[in-house]
């Protein structure tokens, strides 16, 4: 990846899997940036909405840590919870997920770590994942490390159900688990019994290692492995010059930490204060 980041393959990838027409909303960083990236370039009707989903249908921005306020201005409509939940309902939301663990089936898991009793860390809880889950047609997961900790035979914790073969044909049909995108490659539910299977591995992945990472067998996508495709010149402009320009998609990389997250800020004030 000589050209560009493994942050910037990702946001390019997750920004293929947009639909026109509907919400597209991003729960971290480099989701979030690929919804900007499926608007600017391929879905120019998609409807953009900030994490907390007030501020609804704003022009293309840069991505701060402001967004609340910096889309405000172009937003065409504020959503009340109301209005949300209506278009949840009505199945016009499509979402990339930050989940802390994933499991064989695509159950996920963000509220605790271990026993829910005496759990070994308590995260934040499932909060929308299930209002999502009966208002959507499937779930993406950006997951940013996969290692046999996120990637889990099945979850501590379901906060949104997946592809269990166990769940019987007579159950109510949530959403379907759709996408997996990891710093090691890409995956889907097509495997046998709606198991997780190997899409793509990034440049320079090996199946052995994707499957060292992962707490449960994937199966084997035999000799061929499909590698991700690097972003265009054109993904990369508008990554580096239109949606984050400042590169808060670092944040989300090896070198993200509290020091840059105050370069980042600093940065951003200063800007705002001589602006």
């Amino acid at each position: 990846m000589s050209d560009y980041t493994l942050e910037e393959l990702v946001i390019a990838r997750m920004a293929k899997e947009f639909r026109g027409g509907l919400m597209g909303v991003g729960a971290t960083i480099l989701a979030d940036l690929s919804a900007r990236l499926a608007k600017s370039l391929y879905v120019p009707d998609l409807f953009l909405a900030t994490i907390s989903r007030a501020v609804a249908d704003p022009d293309v921005q840069a991505k701060t840590f402001n967004d609340e306020w910096a889309l405000d201005g172009s937003a065409r409509m504020a959503l009340g919870w109301e209005e949300m939940f209506r278009l949840i309902a009505q199945h016009k939301l499509q979402i990339w997920i930050g989940s802390v663990q994933i499991d064989r089936y695509g159950a996920s898991n963000i509220s605790v770590i271990g026993d829910w009793a005496a759990p070994r860390a308590q995260l934040i809880g499932s909060r929308g994942i299930p209002d999502d889950l009966w208002g959507c047609e499937r779930l993406n997961f950006h997951m940013r490390k996969q290692t046999p900790k996120s990637f889990v035979e099945k979850v501590d914790f379901v906060s949104g159900f997946g592809r269990d073969p166990g769940t019987g044909v007579n159950s109510i049909t949530p959403a379907q688990p759709g996408v997996v995108v990891s710093d090691l490659g890409v995956y889907d539910y097509g495997g046998p019994e709606g198991a997780m299977r190997v899409v793509s591995l990034h440049p320079g992945v090996t199946f052995a290692q994707a499957q060292e990472m992962t707490g449960f067998e994937l199966p084997d996508p035999g000799a061929e492995v499909p590698v991700t495709a690097a972003p265009t010149a054109e993904e990369l402009r508008v990554i580096r010059e239109v949606i984050d320009p400042s590169g808060m998609r670092r944040l989300e990389s090896d070198a993200g930490n509290s020091r840059l997250m105050r370069e980042l800020w600093d940065a951003e004030i200063a800007a705002v204060a001589g602006g």
